[in-house]
């Protein structure tokens, strides 16, 4: 498998840039359906079929592009119509795009949902074999830029032995995980104590600790035992029931999910995640700072795209303006 490999130069120029945060993973791109009636099995059914750029990593660094950071994606794209889209659509949201790995011949990652009328996803089938081509040789050209990043970003779509090498060789900055899926979160198991903040849902969580999170008290719990497992920060997501956490001093909470007008459920995770991100760099406790994501994430659930295009500090502090919560 041929590929256009970084250069040194590449890599020392990264470091002599602003400080940045440093996003590694999953970019593909977005098939969504969503109908507009009750979902009918073995039959067509109305609705409404968008394309548009997506993928854990790349979600998760044009919101934090958004939310004002400057933000280096690490990932990879085929040489077709729906890489260059991916690279075009990157850079036009604010994204270093400099450090994707472009593989001639190879089609692009892709990820195909269904959503019924309320919004909810009821099945989806990826395509990520693409990212496989994100080996240790490979990710070792990146080394400057994830040891002068300020903070680093990775999802479960890396392989274990890419996950197993970021976090035996990269720099001790703060490093975020997303659990990305049931199957997949199993693959950031050996590296718990490696992970500043984990993102997980209440199935990501169940698979990783072993314990029902299906109620807020029940994830919270989950959110502890990670804790104790060596992650300094975990952060459950309970869709409509709110969100779940425990803290650096193994304290735990709940805050229950404001009501919404759900256009879409695809990308609102990835929202919460460069939330808690952001957060982190703005130096906000756990607490507030989930309030903060939650609050992105919102905004996302009322985009009909994966990226809410509107996402700014701005529109974030208006939306918690009747809380009085300002950040």
């Amino acid at each position: 498998m041929t590929a256009h490999l970084p250069s040194t130069r590449l890599s020392n120029d990264f470091v002599k840039l602003p400080k940045y945060i440093a996003v590694i993973g999953g970019a593909n791109m977005d098939i969504s359906a969503q109908t507009s009636v009750a979902l009918a099995t073995a039959d067509s059914t109305a609705g409404h079929i968008h394309c548009f750029p997506g993928g854990v990593a790349r979600n998760v660094a044009e919101n934090l592009a958004r939310l004002g950071h400057i933000t280096r994606l690490v990932s990879a794209v085929g040489e077709d119509v729906f890489g260059r889209h991916l690279l075009d659509a990157t850079r036009a949201a604010g994204v270093d795009v400099a450090a994707f790995f472009v593989l001639p011949s190879q089609r692009t990652a892709s990820y195909l949902s269904l959503h019924g009328p309320d919004g909810d996803m009821a099945v989806a089938v990826n395509d990520m074999a693409l990212l496989e081509c994100l080996t240790p040789e490979v990710l070792r050209n990146y080394t400057g830029v994830f040891d002068a990043a300020t903070c680093m970003v990775v999802d479960c779509n890396l392989t274990p032995v890419a996950l197993e090498w970021l976090m035996a060789h990269a720099s001790m900055a703060a490093v975020f995980a997303d659990g990305v899926s049931v199957v997949k979160c199993k693959r950031i198991a050996p590296w718990l104590g490696r992970i500043h903040t984990l993102k997980v849902n209440r199935l990501e969580a169940q698979a990783l600790s072993g314990q029902t999170a299906m109620s807020a008290p029940e994830a919270c719990l989950a959110a502890a035992y990670l804790h104790q497992l060596g992650v300094t920060n975990v952060v459950v997501s309970l869709g409509e029931q709110g969100v779940c956490w425990c803290d650096a001093q193994g304290v735990t909470g709940h805050r229950p999910a404001r009501r919404v007008s759900v256009v879409n459920t695809t990308g609102a995770g990835d929202a919460l995640l460069a939330g808690l991100v952001h957060a982190f760099v703005r130096g906000m406790p756990l607490s507030q700072s989930v309030e903060f994501a939650m609050a992105c994430a919102e905004l996302t659930l009322a985009s009909k795209f994966a990226n809410d295009p509107l996402l700014s500090v701005t529109a974030v502090q208006k939306l918690l303006s009747a809380s009085s919560l300002q950040f």
